[in-house]
């Protein structure tokens, strides 16, 4: 079950990284999350499914998901589809990223918030 559905515990924006995540309860009737669910975006898709982003100083992964999505709450997609193992590390300067294009970003997250 995901936290959204469950109405003693507050509600998620759709585009919240932790909406991935089923909510269980253990024996004490605590809620805590499945952290081993996660999404996938393949490596090797075509470049018409992406755009390319040069990262600048002082670019975070929620900064750039803010400017090319104008919604900080989906870095999770941009460090996934770069296959950033460590997103507690900043962006390096001058590097370039793959940026999904909203249409398929939107299917991502259509995807995670139906089931």
């Amino acid at each position: 079950m995901y936290q959204n559905n469950i109405k003693d515990l507050p509600r998620l924006k759709r585009s919240n990284y932790e909406n991935i995540f089923n909510v269980y309860t253990d024996e004490n009737n605590r809620y805590f999350y499945n952290i081993l669910q996660t999404v996938v975006v393949p490596q090797n898709l075509p470049e018409g499914f992406y755009e390319e982003y040069n990262v600048t100083h002082g670019d975070t992964w929620p900064f750039i998901s803010y400017k090319v999505y104008n919604n900080p709450n989906i870095w999770w997609i941009i460090v996934d589809t770069n296959n950033i193992i460590n997103p507690t590390q900043l962006p390096e300067p001058g590097s370039t990223l793959k940026i999904l294009k909203m249409e398929y970003v939107k299917l991502i997250l259509n995807k995670i918030t139906l089931e």
